[in-house]
């Protein structure tokens, strides 16, 4: 029963990362943390839970980027420079994790939050026509990287929202190149926290037949959906993700 229910959460979260591109770790952290209890799972440590989160994000971002590879992604260029400061604010956010102030981090990504679903909602789009523009795209993928491997959930919306003020693509259009993006971030934090010995190794065998049921159900969905649909998704997720942190932020 115990891994059944951790199955079945594993493949939530993939038909999650299928159908938006985000990682996953939205569903795993709440459900570990409160929900599997309930069906008599042990209670892991949110330490534990973020590396599990980090596992599951892994291979289901991978099985979704293997669906959707042949699909069209961004320039090879913009895209090799966009990873390699994700990664560097991946690597740091994750190291860093343990030791930083938790509550000072999901401040922050409240704030975050509220300023990625305005940007979403209202489609606003920034016109580079400058170096100095360009490179606040990378740096902002490397503070969402950080932030993201930080707290274990929700960098994915929050890269496709930073792509969409800056280039003139569709939410459905960039797709491929977040599930690109979220697997690196997530290869690069699941390799920190293994590192850390942060992993729970009976998670990876069901992390990874989750991820290629889960992603082949979400990229299936997407394919059907229109952009203006799967971005009211992503807003959704996004007031969802919101709450939670919320609700953890004013814990006692």
């Amino acid at each position: 029963m115990e891994y059944f229910a951790i199955f079945t959460v594993c493949v939530i979260s993939g038909v999650f990362t299928g159908l938006l591109g985000i990682g996953g770790g939205l569903i795993i952290v709440p459900a570990f943390l409160s929900i599997l209890p309930l069906f008599g799972v042990k209670h892991f440590s949110l330490h534990e839970i973020i590396g599990i989160s980090a596992t599951c994000v892994f291979f289901n971002s991978l099985s979704s980027l293997y669906y959707r590879r042949k699909e069209k992604f961004l320039p090879e260029k913009l895209m090799t420079k966009l990873l390699i400061f994700i990664m560097v604010g991946t690597a740091i956010g994750a190291y860093y994790s343990s030791f930083a102030p938790y509550k000072l981090l999901l401040s922050i990504y409240i704030v975050i939050c509220v300023i990625s679903g305005f940007l979403l909602k209202k489609d606003i789009q920034v016109e580079i026509k400058n170096k100095t523009l360009m490179f606040a795209l990378y740096i902002s993928f490397a503070g969402i990287g950080a932030l993201g491997a930080s707290i274990g959930i929700g960098g994915a919306i929050l890269f496709t929202t930073a792509l969409k003020c800056f280039l003139e693509k569709s939410t459905k259009e960039l797709l491929p190149s977040i599930t690109l993006i979220v697997a690196i971030h997530a290869m690069v934090a699941f390799g920190v926290k293994l590192y850390n010995n942060d992993v729970t190794l009976m998670i990876v065998p069901i992390a990874i037949l989750s991820s290629l049921v889960g992603a082949k159900i979400g990229v299936t969905i997407s394919r059907k959906l229109s952009s203006n649909a799967i971005s009211n998704l992503m807003i959704i997720t996004l007031v969802v993700a919101l709450t939670r942190v919320t609700i953890e932020l004013f814990k006692p």
